[in-house]
């Protein structure tokens, strides 16, 4: 029993400091994160103090919530990971969700969503692409704009690019995207490229706004998925109840 309460406070220990990391590497601290972290420490202390869960005050209260919690991350999970990647079978415009810029370049986040519209739209020379996301209070340009400069860059036709640049959020990307799709004349279905552990949102969100839509999914860098996987349950849990 020894052997397996060591290799549990290991794993918390370890589970800690990957949450930890974004905040140490590039100063991000989100709901995703912090939960990750509250609850890697709990589990450390309880572990690590012997204190099973039936000892704790209003156990059967603590014992119903973690139940609960853990039915809605399995379910979460598992859409997050069946919605990755949902191929186009048929002529599409391509929306690329905004996320924050700093000093007026792309974070990492966007850079990675970036990325893969730049070899998206190498593979798809056809396809018209619009860029979602407008300016922050933190901001000094639009997400747009910033990303229309990266793309342009690198050698992407300025003309194949439309800037949405009014949007504050993943429901108001997909919907101005989508009037503008229509006041172009672009093709109406979508293929939505952003981050793997955000596409099952966006296209909940899309299907609930009645728009045909596709995922193309932008690689996370290993030690920023955990914290925006945790933080992405929540913004599901909200858009459900929203």
């Amino acid at each position: 029993m020894k052997i397996i309460k060591y290799l549990l406070l290991i794993f918390f220990i370890i589970s800690f400091i990957i949450f930890l990391l974004p905040f140490l590497l590039k100063g991000i601290l989100n709901i995703g994160n912090i939960a990750g972290m509250i609850v890697s420490l709990g589990c450390f202390l309880i572990i690590f103090f012997n204190k099973p869960l039936h000892h704790l005050i209003f156990s059967k209260i603590i014992l119903s919530f973690i139940i609960i919690l853990l039915a809605i991350i399995s379910t979460c999970s598992y859409k997050i990971l069946t919605n990755m990647n949902i191929l186009p079978q048929e002529e599409t415009t391509v929306v690329v969700l905004g996320c924050r810029v700093k000093n007026k370049k792309p974070s990492l986040a966007l850079k990675e969503r970036l990325d893969k519209t730049y070899q998206y739209l190498n593979e798809n020379p056809k396809l018209q692409c619009i860029l979602s996301g407008g300016q922050g209070a933190n901001e000094e340009i639009s997400e747009a704009k910033c990303m229309y400069q990266y793309l342009v860059s690198k050698g992407i036709d300025p003309h194949r690019l439309y800037q949405e640049d009014k949007s504050t959020s993943t429901r108001e990307n997909i919907l101005f995207s989508y009037q503008l799709i229509k006041k172009e004349n672009l093709p109406k279905a979508i293929t939505i490229i952003t981050n793997e552990f955000h596409e099952y949102r966006a296209q909940t969100i899309a299907r609930r706004l009645n728009i045909k839509s596709y995922a193309i999914s932008a690689h996370t860098a290993w030690w920023l998925f955990p914290t925006y996987f945790v933080r992405e349950i929540f913004g599901i849990v909200y858009e459900f109840i929203l």
